[in-house]
This record gives C-alpha cells, structure tokens and sequence, in this order.
C-alpha cells in the first residue's frame, strides 16, 4: 500500500488521539528536577502548537490536545492515550535540547512526526551539518569552531581565517553552533574583532561558536517536506520530497544578515518568490539531495547565500522550522508561497501528518499496532 484510502483518512480523523507538543517554561521549576544549563534561547512555541492543533482540529480530526515538554509529559500522554505526537518542541533546558523529545518519544514507544533524535541533533548542531553535507559534496563555506577555553589565535585557526579571507573577503559571521532565529549571529568587519565577539557568544551560550566567511550576495529559503501530500482533498505520494515556498530573504542596504523574527516581524515585504526556472530548479534540488543524504522524513527548511560571484551555499537546515498560522501580512516562512503547489496551510499540516503515518504503516507497522486495528485494515479497499 502506497497511501491510505479514503476511508482509512476518514477513520484516522475520527480515532487517533494527537498531541501536538511545545517546549516547556524553563521559568516554572515544577518543570524539572534540578536547572540546567541551555545553549540554546529558550522559546516555547506554544502559540505554533496551537495553530498546528486548529488546523488539524479544523480538518476533521476530532480528537487532538496540546501539551508541554516537560517532567510530566510521559504521565500525560499515558493517561490520554495518545496514539501520535507532533513535535513543536525545541526543548525544555540542557545541551542537544532538540534531541530530547524525540529520544523521550522513542523510549516510551510513542510515534511521532518529527526527526530521530540523531538527526535532529546533527541539523541543530550546525559544524556537524556541514561536515555531513561537506562530505556529500553540497556546496557550504569553510568554517572554524571555538570551543570554551581554545583559542582563536592559534596557529591553526589562523591558517583556515586567512584562507577564508583569500576567498571570501575580510568579513565574517560569528555564531552559536546551537540556535534559532538568528539569536547570538554576528557580522564581524574587523578581523581583530573575531577574539571579543566569540567571547560574547561564548559567554550568551556556553557553547561551541563557529565562524564563517559573510557571503555578501542574496540569500535563499527553501522548504522540503515529504513525499505523500494532501491537497485537493485528495491524499497521493511523489516520486520525491516537496521541494516549496522556494523564496528570497529581502535584504535592506544596512542589513547584512537577515533579522531574527524576535527583531522584526517577518512580513510579506521582506520575502520574495523566485520566479526564475533555473534558479529556482537549483535550490530545490539542493534542499532535496539535503532530505535525501541525511534520511529525513519530515519538514525542514533550507537556508542558502550567494557568495560575490553568485555561487550557491548552504548555511544551514532548519529542523524545527516556523509553522505560524498566515495572519494578515504576518507570515511562516514555509508557508510563504505554500499557494503555489495548490496547498492550503490545512493542507501542509495534513501532509505532515499522513507523510509520517504512511511511512510508519509501510516501513514500521508495529510502530502503530496499538491504534490501527483490524476495522483500520478493512477499510484499505474501501
């Protein structure tokens, strides 16, 4: 079976019980035993959680809840019966936040939309997502990591700087190796600089920070989800991922890297569809080989730069991209130009779902013995 039948839709809208899961409040101590330290700002997404949960509830799934990340979560999805979780989550506190629900969700046998824990924290480490890519051979720049204590002055980081400064000019970008959102990214114009401003992160982060060449040219998005897709009210499965909302991150002449939405809100005027067939060819095929090599099964989104020259990088890929609801001018990127493949923001939270649950059926059965019964398997001709 490659995708469920109607019928079989129409039972999972009436019978599994979804919880979609935001980040806990680190600021409520019940939520943990003891505090940890947390490289990564803390956010809860919780107004995301909902607006993923309405959309679903809005499409005829009649038994969907939103919980919290955190020391309870376990108890609570037991005495709920939750057959499915959907991850909106970058986690509670401590190191790898990411990594954590998921790898809770797979101790306690729970499905999920999501990425494994190790895939999601190979994409939210951002050294090791280029070492992957890089050794993939997809195009992304050279790069150095400080780690507390070592030294930017050593001879051997100074050797990859002044390669970096050969070929991309004497300006650079410092940033965590853990974060979101632009939180902690700096453009650094004075090589002299690179010792203070790695501090600074250092010390916001407590964390590795990694420098990069600035590539002075445009900067891209691209969202890659997968294969099965609900529009049109019809549930069906590609061939490949959904390459989508491919997009230009609208730079102004003072801004030299694109602002964190906690800065400035991200409207429809800062985003621009690309229009051009080969470039717009390009980029999707680069956020689908992305998909591909690291084995994802679920949504993320792709951020590229031009270098002077015009030649494409990748920056990075987004694991837990922003899934906002479309209000007015305010927008996800993702959902940006969702419009463009027939798609509803209904209809990408759908596919989401049925992508995951498709997969699982037809990969891992088990996975979903305790909820897709024998009425569930009668209905695949129906």
């Amino acid at each position: 079976m490659s995708v469920f039948s109607r019928s079989q839709q129409t039972w999972i809208r009436e019978f599994l019980k979804i919880a979609v899961v935001h980040g806990g409040e680190k600021s409520q101590p019940e939520n943990f035993i003891y505090e940890n330290l947390s490289p990564r700002s803390t956010k809860t997404y919780q107004p995301v959680a909902c607006d993923i949960a309405d959309a679903l509830c809005e499409s005829g799934f009649k038994h969907v809840c939103v919980l919290p990340e955190n020391i309870d979560l376990p108890q609570r999805l037991k005495e709920l019966n939750i057959d499915l979780v959907v991850t909106n989550s970058g986690g509670l506190q401590g190191f790898d936040s990411m990594c954590h629900l998921p790898s809770m969700l797979e101790m306690l046998g729970v499905p999920y939309v999501g990425h494994s824990p190790m895939t999601a924290g190979v994409l939210d480490n951002k050294h090791l997502f280029k070492h992957e890519i890089n050794a993939a051979g997809i195009p992304t720049a050279p790069f150095i990591t400080v780690a507390l204590g070592e030294d930017i002055h050593s001879i051997a980081n100074q050797q990859k700087l002044d390669s970096m400064e050969a070929e991309f000019g004497s300006t650079f970008v410092v940033k965590p190796v853990s974060g979101r959102a632009s939180v902690h990214v700096y453009p650094v114009f004075e090589r002299d600089q690179l010792k203070q401003k790695i501090e600074q992160v250092q010390a916001a982060t407590n964390n590795t920070v990694m420098v990069e060449p600035f590539l002075s040219g445009r900067e891209f998005v691209v969202a890659v989800a997968g294969p099965v897709v609900f529009k049109n009210d019809e549930l069906s499965k590609r061939d490949e991922p959904l390459a989508f909302s491919i997009t230009e991150r609208v730079l102004l002449e003072d801004e030299p890297i694109f602002t964190s939405m906690d800065v400035k809100p991200i409207t429809d005027d800062r985003l621009l569809k690309v229009d051009d067939p080969e470039l717009r060819k390009q980029l999707a095929d680069l956020g689908i080989k992305i998909f591909k090599q690291l084995g994802l099964h679920t949504l993320v989104r792709v951020d590229l730069r031009m270098d002077s020259q015009g030649k494409l990088y990748v920056l990075e890929t987004n694991p837990k991209p922003d899934l906002k609801r479309p209000e007015g001018n305010k927008l996800s990127i993702v959902c940006h130009d969702i419009k463009s493949e027939g798609m509803s923001y209904h209809d990408l939270i759908q596919s989401m779902v049925f992508n995951r649950l498709v997969y699982l059926n037809n990969t891992r059965p088990g996975a979903l013995s305790h909820c897709f019964n024998d009425k569930f398997a009668s209905l695949e001709s129906a």
